[in-house]
């Protein structure tokens, strides 16, 4: 799998590019097109202009190297074979986007095939094609378009040594039968297929437009509902509608506004400030603007504040991660009697509370995710149990155990004080935490190292699409131990690993999310980490925002489904 470890930062604090995934059956499929798109949602009217409030220095719409959900303003502009539907009170379901349903397997998830809807096309008035689709799909893998969601790269038969097409070279994995038909020839069997090719990637891009790589985000071909037509870099991005736009053929999207205006590099704190005061045209904006918890007292005292902010039903795992090659956390019984030990709700404090800073957990997937199932195998209470602590440590016979804590400092006060209250929460059972703090660079290249010199540290996730292969595989598959992986407890067990390796290859997603929660359980019981909370995430819009909500997931708002109030 290509490398995915990411650093997930407390809400409401910095940007957090990972996704968690939430509903409990969000794997169930719509097949077939319909007209019932977003049935638990209101209509929106049409007309009026959406602003957007960036605390970004630079928006593109560039989908090489976009690490952006389908569910955000990328796709006003661009859309993919598949796509998300979100609803504010029930799971999530992938759905066909350009495709005439969600891909269909004859050899057990080793092989893809798609049909484009018949009719599609860009905003240039140019049939939307299958080769389109391919060549938007290869661009991904050239040099000049660094980052982005990358599981592909590595499961498309031949990806690892493709280079993209500007030396003219095709990747024969991606075939093209017709114009309407496109086919995947992955490396192994892979049931989630139909949730990566929902990734900005997976957009159509017309090879004669793309005259100029490095800004083509700047001006793309649209095969979404809006083109751009105004782009000052740093500054603005202006967008209308695109006529060749068909609502009937588009599952996803809702398209009320009749124009979108994209302010760039505003200043997070007075973004929010703007949506609080709710003055002019900020009375029909949204953001990326995160809140932070000095800000929620104010909101929340003022209810034609509060009624107009998201808060996420599920969000991101915060846990602790045990080195379970360290001398002193190699026995199981010390990491349960950690697990036994730790104050959760003076953490869940220390984010915020239970309605901003999140819920307290016992497990690794979070709530939604498919397969989750609530359960505890030390459950000590919200506060701990400290004698059940010391009882397991007698047994394993240490005496004056000293640990280090190793966190990140550049991110913000918070995991300095959830670090402290670690260290707290360990004295009460005898066991001495050193604190270490490191700049975030450094500390992850340590984390994510293969000599893995350091006894525990803090750490956030979340998953790039609905599956434990985004949850348990990058944080506790032995391949993901070094090499920049996500695997910070160092984690190896060969039944866990084949576990994980079958539950990836079943194209049954109904089947494969019991497979995945069993495997939670499995790895628990080893006890690598200290699972903390399901951090929540929330956000602000104006009073003439209509369908602004946040789903299980993901824990963002769809900026596709909203409209203005005019």
């Amino acid at each position: 799998m290509a490398n995915r470890s990411r650093r997930v930062v407390p809400a409401g604090l910095a940007l957090v590019l990972a996704l968690v995934m939430a509903g409990c059956n969000a794997n169930s499929q719509s097949t077939e097109p319909t007209k019932d798109k977003n049935t638990a949602l209101e209509s929106v009217p049409q007309g009026g202009t959406l602003h957007y409030l960036s605390r970004r220095r630079t928006e593109s719409f560039e989908t090489a190297n976009a690490q952006m959900v389908p569910t955000s303003r990328l796709r006003w502009v661009h859309r993919g074979l598949t796509s998300w539907q979100t609803f504010p009170d029930k799971d999530t379901i992938l759905v066909p986007d350009l495709a005439t349903n969600t891909g269909s397997t004859d050899d057990g998830g080793k092989t893809w095939t798609f049909t484009l809807q018949e009719g599609l096309k860009f905003s240039d008035g140019s049939p939307i094609t299958a080769q389109d689709v391919k060549y938007g799909i290869e661009r991904s893998f050239a040099p000049m378009f660094q980052g982005g969601l990358g599981y592909h790269k590595t499961l498309l038969v031949g990806g690892t040594d493709y280079d993209g097409p500007y030396d003219g070279k095709e990747l024969d994995s991606i075939e093209v039968v017709n114009d309407h038909k496109i086919v995947f020839h992955l490396t192994r069997p892979f049931g989630n297929w139909p949730w990566i090719v929902s990734m900005p990637a997976f957009a159509p891009v017309p090879a004669a437009a793309d005259t100029e790589p490095e800004t083509y985000g700047e001006h793309p071909v649209a095969s979404g509902p809006y083109k751009v037509t105004s782009f000052r870099k740093g500054s603005q991005a202006v967008l209308e509608r695109n006529p060749n736009w068909k609502a009937d053929t588009d599952q996803a999207r809702f398209a009320g506004p009749d124009k979108i205006v994209l302010d760039m590099g505003l200043n997070n704190d007075t973004i929010v400030q703007r949506l609080i005061d709710d003055k002019g045209e900020d009375q029909t904006a949204i953001s990326n603007a995160l809140i932070s918890p000095s800000q929620f007292q104010r909101i929340e005292s003022d209810p034609s504040i509060s009624r107009r902010m998201a808060n996420s039903p599920s969000g991101y795992f915060r846990y602790l991660a045990m080195n379970v090659k360290r001398p002193g956390l190699s026995d199981v019984r010390v990491r349960q009697a950690i697990n036994y030990a730790i104050n959760k709700a003076e953490l869940q404090s220390v984010y915020g509370g239970p309605k901003f800073g999140g819920q307290i957990t016992s497990t690794i997937m979070t709530p939604g995710i498919p397969g989750y199932t609530e359960y505890n195998l030390y459950d000590g209470g919200d506060t701990g149990n400290v004698d059940k602590a010391k009882e397991l440590l007698a047994g394993a016979d240490v005496s004056n155990l000293t640990l280090t804590l190793t966190y990140p400092t550049d991110v913000s006060a918070i995991e300095e004080k959830e670090a402290q209250s670690i260290k707290n929460s360990l004295a009460r059972v005898g066991i001495k935490v050193e604190l270490k703090g490191l700049d975030g660079d450094t500390w992850h290249e340590l984390v994510s190292s293969a000599d893995g010199n350091y006894d525990m540290t803090t750490n956030g996730w979340g998953a790039d699409f609905p599956s434990g292969t985004s949850t348990i595989q990058p944080l506790f598959a032995s391949s993901e131990i070094g090499n920049g992986g996500g695997n910070a407890s160092q984690y190896s067990n060969p039944k866990v690993d084949a576990a994980i390796d079958a539950a990836i290859s079943e194209p049954d997603l109904d089947k494969a999310a019991k497979m995945w929660a069993a495997i939670d359980k499995q790895i628990m019981e080893d006890a690598p980490v200290v699972p903390i909370l399901v951090q929540h995430t929330q956000a602000l819009a104006g009073s003439k925002i209509l369908n602004y909500f946040i789903p299980a997931y993901p824990p963002f708002a769809n900026e596709l489904v909203v409209g203005v109030d005019h």
